[in-house]
């Protein structure tokens, strides 16, 4: 599947001008509110893959879907999915993916019907306690949180959506997905891994899915991750044993303080088809 994906992403970025270069010149029917909606509900393949610019060709040569962006920092982002390969996500949840990525929100352009991204970037969906002395980076797929004494600490990966259609198979999925990030983050420090080797742990009122490891450089892999309402994160510290006794005491209390903010509403903007905006 990937190989046939990097296939068709190379030929899309050789016979396709990207919509990011041909913006002003493509004339597209737009969509109304309805169907703007029923289009973000359908769902699509999670295989993301290549610079911004080349996606938009991809998406633009196999779906009809133009997005945008006349940000070049954007542009020339590196995607990557964090969906596992059984999860079809909406095209919603794809287009949040892309913009926590690149440090962007998105909305509708009705003028050209395009999805256009751009900044600020969307609110954070989680919040902790930073420990004292820490330093925060935001790398946009993931928060990097670092200590004084080393140049990383802990980092909260930001894993995307979930969501069914049958809300009676939602707990399934999310504990499934929850195994299979679980298993793609640890799989570096032990390659037969698989949940069996994990701990069903307490993260604040939150459940996770822990995994400990050694690396091969000599640091400790910790990795705690999480589903909440959908929302997947996965929290991973690396710290040298020397560093154990100051850092670890500072991971572990932020670690505990993590809290998943499912209210944040999303910095996104549907518009009529006459150019009207919407909040």
């Amino acid at each position: 599947m990937k190989a046939i994906t990097n296939c068709l992403l190379l030929a899309a970025a050789l016979i396709l001008p990207s919509c990011a270069s041909k913006g002003a010149e493509m004339k597209r029917k737009s969509l109304t509110s309805a169907e703007q909606k029923s289009f973000l509900s359908r769902r699509t393949s999670g295989a993301i893959i290549g610079s911004f610019d080349s996606y938009s060709s991809l998406l633009y040569a196999l779906n009809d879907v133009a997005i945008y962006t006349g940000d070049e920092s954007i542009n020339m982002t590196t995607l990557n999915s964090s969906f596992p390969d059984f999860y079809k996500p909406t095209w919603e949840e794809l287009f949040d993916t892309i913009a926590r990525q690149t440090k962007s929100s998105w909305k509708y352009d009705p003028a050209r019907d395009f999805w256009v991204f751009a900044p600020p970037p969307r609110p954070m969906p989680f919040e902790l306690t930073l420990a004292p002395g820490w330093k925060v980076h935001d790398e946009g797929p993931y928060i990097g949180y670092q200590p004084s004494i080393a140049p990383v600490g802990m980092d909260v990966y930001m894993l995307g959506h979930y969501s069914s259609t049958n809300k009676e198979e939602e707990a399934a999925l999310f504990g499934r997905v929850k195994e299979a990030l679980a298993v793609q983050f640890a799989k570096p420090f032990q390659k037969d891994v698989s949940p069996k080797d994990m701990t069903d742990v307490s993260v604040g009122k939150l459940r996770a899915l822990h995994f400990q490891g050694a690396g091969p450089t000599g640091i400790v892999w910790r990795q705690w991750v999480i589903v909440d309402s959908g929302s997947a994160f996965a929290i991973v510290s690396a710290i040298k044993s020397e560093h154990e006794k100051e850092i670890l005491p500072d991971v572990l209390k932020m670690v505990s303080s993590f809290k998943v903010l499912s209210d944040v509403s999303e910095t996104r903007q549907e518009a009529e088809p006459s150019g009207r905006e919407n909040k």
